[in-house]
């Protein structure tokens, strides 16, 4: 079980990290060219990993908190009805925790959208939004 929630969380975040700005055509595209401004962007990125404090993995474990919490008493209750306490416990805390991981992590990294945003302001582009 805690394979699968290992892989399902490392997929999660490289989902998650290969989102990128798509710009609108502006002058400043248009003269630059789309190579120079994927160079930019990925600067941006750059410089935003390096600037901010990344929170994904506080809401990766946050979320599996949670989930695991929620799960395990959802677990208990079946486990009384199976008569097995215990395994129902167990069972419903690692699938709460898979659950609520999966959801940490697909939580938008706001702050660093924004100043990924804000770089490329300055440079000039103007950030239709993410894909």
């Amino acid at each position: 079980m805690s394979r699968i929630i290992l892989f399902a969380t490392i997929f999660l975040v490289f989902v998650g990290c290969s989102s990128k700005p798509k710009l609108y055509p502006n002058q400043k595209l248009k003269s630059v060219g789309r190579d120079q401004a994927d160079l930019d962007i990925d600067q941006c990125i750059a410089d935003a990993d390096a600037y901010l404090e990344s929170s994904k993995g506080k809401q990766i474990a946050k979320g599996a908190g949670a989930g695991a919490a929620v799960g395990a008493a959802m677990g208990a209750v079946t486990g009384l009805f199976t008569g097995n306490v215990g395994r129902g416990l167990v069972q419903g805390g690692a699938i709460g925790a898979a659950g609520g991981a999966t959801a940490g992590a697909l939580s938008p990294d706001e702050i660093k959208r924004r100043y990924v945003n804000q770089c490329l302001t300055e440079k000039g582009y103007h950030v239709l939004g993410w894909d």
